[in-house]
């Protein structure tokens, strides 16, 4: 036997050895089908203690989408999705449940509660007189950790503060008068999804879109409501003091001179030490009479990686001196069409940041 066919023996030898050790075939009636995926656990990033992990593979809400065909309302659905992961934190602890996408409330459910109450559509939670008070229901479903079975679930629903009176005439809720028109549709929500989740435990969260005139401020809730395992109905709400102001701003300085003086130092600063950088804005999150949160984003345009680390810098430095540590701050740095470094310093915590290399 010469040398290549030696070669051939032993690399077809080989070819047949592997399919015996893995119990595969080379004719299709021999092909094994493969097994049906089964739930597994994500693997979660140790970034935070505050991040639910999630099951695999992962389900979209039944409702993706239903916001998008909402003409004349803007909501700002990141906000909305991060802030009902805010409350629920309150009661599912990440450590004991895994979140999932909502799939216990169907896209027609969602559809009829939208639509105006009428004798074809009973289940209509709107007004007939062509005011929009339900806007929309955003689910979502906490796993047990162990068994990966639903056991609890939070409802976002999302809420317009205007209406028509009887004359026609275009008026806004008061927030006390739009959260008692929110307990009265959660009311009946949670007595339909709870036909088939008696036993759930339930948080609900009310919403309040921002002004139409708004174009940086995101919406707020306003009041979270829970339902105990067992119990048809709301046992306790609690109302939400959260308010969000754009900097600069003359109703900042109206409600919080001494924190819009903060802003404008840090703004005096940064423009005073860098001659390229064009501007900075800010949007401002208080829960009660204190600022919680604030997102920074400074535009400047620049060529050299190290001047965006050295303004990056800079700027930190001074949001450190200027404003406290109790404040969540982040910091964007972005030219005209591309971001260009960030810095996020959590609440109390140590401050970090990064800068795009492309």
């Amino acid at each position: 036997m010469n040398k290549r066919v030696k070669v051939l023996f032993y690399f077809f030898l080989t070819i047949i050895l592997l399919c015996t050790a893995t119990a595969c075939s080379l004719f299709p009636d021999g092909e094994e089908k493969p097994a049906p995926a089964t739930p597994t656990v994500s693997p979660v990033i140790e970034v935070s203690g505050d991040y639910y992990g999630s099951v695999m593979p992962y389900k979209p809400n039944q409702t993706r989408g239903m916001l998008s065909r909402l003409s004349g309302y803007r909501i700002d659905f990141s906000h909305l999705e991060l802030g009902l992961l805010e409350i629920a934190r309150e009661t599912f602890d990440p450590e004991e449940y895994l979140f999932q996408e909502g799939q216990q409330i169907s896209s027609q459910q969602v559809r009829d509660w939208l639509a105006p109450a009428s004798e074809e559509n009973p289940k209509g939670l709107n007004p007939e007189n062509g005011s929009t008070l339900l806007l929309h229901v955003l689910e979502h479903d906490y796993l047990d950790v162990e068994n990966q079975q639903l056991a609890g679930m939070v409802l976002g629903l999302t809420l317009s503060p205007e209406y028509k009176d009887a004359s026609g005439q275009e008026k806004v809720y008061s927030t006390d008068e739009l959260r008692a028109k929110g307990q009265a549709l959660a009311a009946k929500i949670v007595q339909q999804v709870r036909a088939d989740n008696a036993q759930i435990p339930m948080v609900i969260a009310l919403y309040q879109v921002p002004d139409h005139s708004s174009t940086m401020i995101p919406g707020n809730f306003i009041m979270t409501g829970t339902v105990n395992s067992g119990e048809g109905s709301v046992s306790k709400w609690q109302a939400i003091d959260e308010k969000y102001y754009l900097f600069p701003g003359d109703a900042v300085y109206k409600d919080y001179p001494q924190i819009s003086l903060q802003y404008d130092k840090l703004m005096k600063q940064t423009k005073s030490f860098f001659s390229e950088f064009i501007g900075l804005t800010g949007v401002g999150r208080f829960m009660g009479r204190d600022l919680v949160e604030l997102t920074l984003t400074a535009t400047a345009e620049y060529d050299s990686r190290t001047e965006v680390i050295q303004f990056t810098q800079y700027c930190a430095s001074q949001i450190n001196q200027v404003f406290d540590k109790q404040v969540h701050v982040n910091l964007y740095v972005e030219s005209i069409n591309r971001p260009l470094a960030i810095y996020v310093r959590p609440a109390n915590g140590e401050g970090y940041m990064h800068v795009y290399r492309k």
